[in-house]
């Protein structure tokens, strides 16, 4: 037994004052029941209770059915439109076959602002007021929060009349679909549609299949005013310069509209445990940049990481204006990293004498096959061709020299014996005032001449 409304009683039935063909009310006025308009927008216009949002919205508790009634509109009822003669009902998005299967006892278990978001989904109503206990703001229902596109069509179903419109079978529950056809995929059975979907739907899914939006992660950028490589022992400063991106969300080749929320947190972890917390905003990517002053070059990648939180992102849409979760963007961070290398220059010699130097262009520890050039003539018992690599380099690795052929037009292996070494201590390196640094020298043996192909040759550092 359905709840019954309380009212104002009638002893009678209700009639016109003359036997006229005059009606009593008109069927707009009714509360569910069968009304009849002229357009869709007419029909989505359909009101319910008004929302007061200095009190939580009761619309269906004040309609006294149990539930079912807000307003004018009521589960179930049925509105006829004239400008495309078809035949609605209302149903609940989510409910009874509407996007869903849940029935009486969810709906049932519903606020009255959940309620009415199900069957005006373009409404916003009140679920809580402010208090306390929310801090001061009021909980509110609409589609967003409901999960469902805010979509005023949603809610009204298409009646079916003149036969049922469902597709039946004559094949094998167990037949299937060799290839795709439209949104059907290959391997989709007999069973899956025969007896379960209307001809409506199989067309609206074969002409027009649904299509899933991509998207682009979100990522952060870093950077500094720094060449790749530097002189181990300078003290400089450094100036770090950030960067974000939210990424995108795509729909069939067109933007959809950011992946990511706004930027809400960013630091940087450098060298020797420092660290640095960034402002944010205002605007969604902003990140302020980053002054590092007297950093001390030292051995290696010297490297400064960002760190930035992005927010939740808004929710992607389908080709059908449906919400599609399964790629919202949830809070996380990106990150990335700048560095460069701190190095000591390979030392070369010049023909000032044996103890005359001139620094190399810097080179990565980490280099192989590092050629150098040797512009003078050795002289006979006076100056040599001198390679000088500092022992960090070195490490542990081997060291052999090539030397450039231009007949062979080839680099060839020089016996060891070419060259002696010698540990020397240079002063200054890089110019950097008692920056002292151990380094192997490499000194060729024996001047030209039995053999020897002398000159202003082209030697190769290789090491194993």
């Amino acid at each position: 037994m359905p709840t019954l409304p309380s009212g104002i009683n009638f002893g009678n039935f209700l009639t016109p004052t003359s036997n006229s063909y005059e009606g009593i009310i008109h069927s707009m006025y009714l509360k569910g029941g069968f009304q009849e308009v002229p357009t869709l927008a007419e029909r989505n216009l359909i009101p319910v209770q008004t929302n007061d949002t200095n009190s939580v919205y009761n619309g269906f508790t004040l309609s006294a059915d149990g539930g079912w009634t807000s307003g004018r509109r009521k589960v179930g009822m049925l509105v006829y439109v004239l400008e495309n003669q078809k035949l609605y009902s209302l149903i609940p998005v989510g409910y009874y076959g509407n996007g869903g299967t849940l029935g009486e006892t969810e709906w049932l278990a519903l606020s009255d602002a959940q309620k009415a978001v199900r069957i005006f989904p373009t409404g916003t109503f009140t679920e809580e007021t402010a208090n306390p206990g929310n801090g001061f703001t009021a909980v509110n229902k609409d589609a967003a929060s409901e999960g469902i596109a805010a979509d005023a069509n949603s809610c009204w179903v298409e009646l079916q009349l003149g036969g049922d419109n469902i597709y039946t079978s004559n094949l094998a529950d167990t037949i299937t679909m060799v290839d795709d056809v439209g949104g059907m995929a290959a391997g989709t059975t007999v069973a899956d549609l025969s007896n379960i979907k209307t001809y409506d739907q199989l067309f609206d899914t074969i002409l027009f299949p649904t299509s899933y939006p991509t998207a682009s992660q979100p990522s952060t950028s870093l950077g500094d005013d720094k060449a790749n490589l530097l002189i181990i022992g300078r003290t400089i400063n450094v100036q770090l310069t950030t960067g974000a991106n939210l990424g995108q969300i795509s729909l069939d080749g067109s933007v959809q509209g950011v992946y990511a929320g706004p930027v809400t947190a960013a630091s940087i972890a450098g060298p020797n445990s420092t660290s640095y917390t960034l402002g944010v905003g205002p605007g969604a990517t902003d990140i302020d940049d980053q002054a590092v002053t007297g950093h001390l070059v030292f051995e290696g990648n010297n490297t400064w990481t960002l760190t930035t939180t992005f927010d939740n992102g808004p929710m992607p849409l389908d080709s059908t204006g449906a919400n599609y979760p399964a790629i919202q963007y949830s809070s996380g961070n990106k990150t990335n990293s700048t560095s460069f290398e701190g190095v000591y220059p390979i030392q070369l010699g010049t023909a000032g004498g044996n103890t005359s130097w001139t620094e190399r262009a810097l080179v990565s520890h980490g280099a192989n096959n590092i050629t150098c050039s040797q512009g003078y003539d050795e002289v006979p018992g006076g100056v040599r061709h001198r390679i000088a690599i500092a022992n960090a380099m070195i490490d542990s690795k081997t060291v052999t020299f090539q030397q450039w052929n231009p007949v062979a037009t080839a680099y060839a292996d020089l016996d060891a014996s070419e060259f002696t070494s010698s540990q020397q201590t240079f002063a200054d390196v890089g110019g950097v005032s008692g920056n002292d640094v151990a380094y192997t020298v490499y000194t060729k043996a024996s001047a030209p001449g039995g053999g020897d192909p002398g000159g202003t040759p082209i030697y190769r550092i290789k090491f194993s």
